[in-house]
């Protein structure tokens, strides 16, 4: 009996893809929290436990998009980008066109959120285009992490039969249907990569070991689910006893009293009427909803201030300690990210140079350059810190007004200028008249 060898491939391409649809409807369920599609599954797991889950009034606030677009702070103020070996006017152009300050910082919080996307090099219409791919579209071979031997991307649709799936290699590209079968193109009948590598660039929340796609992330699912659910059961509380329920003893069982202001009651010798209080634990829940944001902001290095319910805020040593985390925690995402904008590069250098030669010169490099975390100071803090600086040399007056507002003043010469336009105008201003 003769087997067929293109059979066997689409079956071990089918168990490929299909092994991986746990972690993919994970991804899906984290993807609809980040962008506030919480109310069915919040009422699906209400259900759970309750035997009248449409007497709930579903409430969600999304704590996770709060703590993920927090956390990701390396693409918060644009780096500065310096290319070697080629134009700067050129190379700032290709990002500017590609809009890749845009999509890198879409990237950086999606990685949070997903702890590992994958970034693609297309080309769409002779221009180079980027798109970030998350877990619930990928699956991944790997030996070494950081360089994937083959990444298939799937093309959901409404019909699974309509269902596609792009699988790279780095010298072959094959389309294939919903069942692993090839897809012939005319335009690409024997299945090669142009690139000669996968035009692909993965995104790690934290340094790989031996997965592709790390872990991390459940708390946030389930710190979020955990306060839907409370904000739910707080409110339904809050309708149930937000009026005293009325009483009356000494009366007959059948009794029909009719209350209002503007009528007496009548009650027996021995009878009694009145109102109960209601007694909803309304304080306790509340304690219990910040109890669980704080913590889960605080394990994930923001600092538990940011979801501070109080008046009062953090002593100034505990907002010091979580500036010392976030600072560290963006220290490693900016070692991890520098590599992957490197990486980026030498990507785009390959995709823009297969469909137009020449263009971007085979020694070209570029250097990333992150702009430095800003603390969270008040105006106070901020003045005396400048002062300091001054007065030690380290800034002159450009410095203080750059970092006062660096998108009105982007360069040195635009800072000089303006502070030698309040100089004449102060001197004109102070002139005896």
């Amino acid at each position: 009996m003769i087997r067929n060898p293109f059979k066997r491939e689409e079956n071990a391409f089918l168990k490929l893809v299909q092994s991986s649809a746990g972690r993919k409807a994970d991804a899906v369920r984290r993807q609809r929290y980040y962008h506030d599609q919480q109310a069915d599954e919040t009422f699906r797991l209400i259900a759970q436990r309750f035997s009248d889950p449409a007497s709930f009034r579903v409430f969600t606030i999304n704590i996770l998009r709060r703590i993920v677009d927090k956390s990701a702070a390396t693409y918060r103020v644009a780096p500065k980008r310096v290319f070697s070996g080629w134009s700067q006017a050129a190379g700032e152009a290709l990002y500017r066109s590609i809009n890749a300050d845009a999509v890198l910082k879409r990237a950086s919080r999606l990685t949070k959120l997903h702890k590992t996307t994958v970034m693609r090099v297309a080309w769409i219409e002779g221009d180079p285009a980027l798109y970030l791919h998350t877990p619930a579209i990928l699956d991944v071979e790997a030996v070494d992490p950081e360089r994937p031997d083959r990444i298939i991307v799937t093309h959901t649709a409404s019909n699974p039969d309509g269902v596609t799936y792009s699988d790279w290699t780095a010298d072959r590209y094959t389309l294939r249907d919903h069942r692993g079968n090839r897809i012939s193109s005319t335009d690409n009948p024997d299945g090669v990569n142009p690139y000669g590598a996968l035009p692909f660039v993965p995104l790690f929340d934290a340094l790989p070991d031996s997965d592709f796609f790390l872990p991390g992330g459940a708390d946030l699912v389930e710190a979020q689910q955990a306060v839907n659910v409370a904000l739910s059961n707080l409110w339904r509380s809050v309708e149930l006893q937000a009026h005293g329920q009325a009483w009356a003893s000494g009366v007959g069982a059948g009794t029909r009293l009719e209350t209002g202001p503007n009528r007496a009651i009548l009650l027996p010798t021995e009878g009694k009427f009145g109102f109960a209080a209601p007694n909803s634990p309304i304080d306790s829940i509340l304690n219990a909803i910040e109890f669980v944001m704080r913590q889960v902001s605080a394990t994930n290095a923001v600092g538990a201030d940011i979801f501070d319910l109080s008046k009062s805020s953090e002593s100034a040593s505990a907002k010091a300690a979580a500036r010392i985390d976030l600072k560290e925690a963006r220290a490693d995402d900016i070692a991890l990210w520098r590599v992957s904008e490197s990486r980026l590069f030498d990507v785009l250098k390959a995709v823009v140079n297969t469909h137009k030669p020449g263009t971007i010169p085979a020694e070209a490099s570029m250097r990333v350059d992150f702009a430095d975390q800003q603390d969270e100071l008040t105006e106070a803090e901020s003045l005396a810190n400048a002062t300091t600086k001054q007065e030690l040399g380290i800034w002159s007056p450009v410095d203080v007004l750059m970092n006062s507002n660096p998108d009105g003043y982007p360069t040195r010469a635009d800072a000089y200028t303006e502070l030698m336009r309040r100089r004449d105008e102060t001197q004109t201003l102070t002139l005896p008249l």
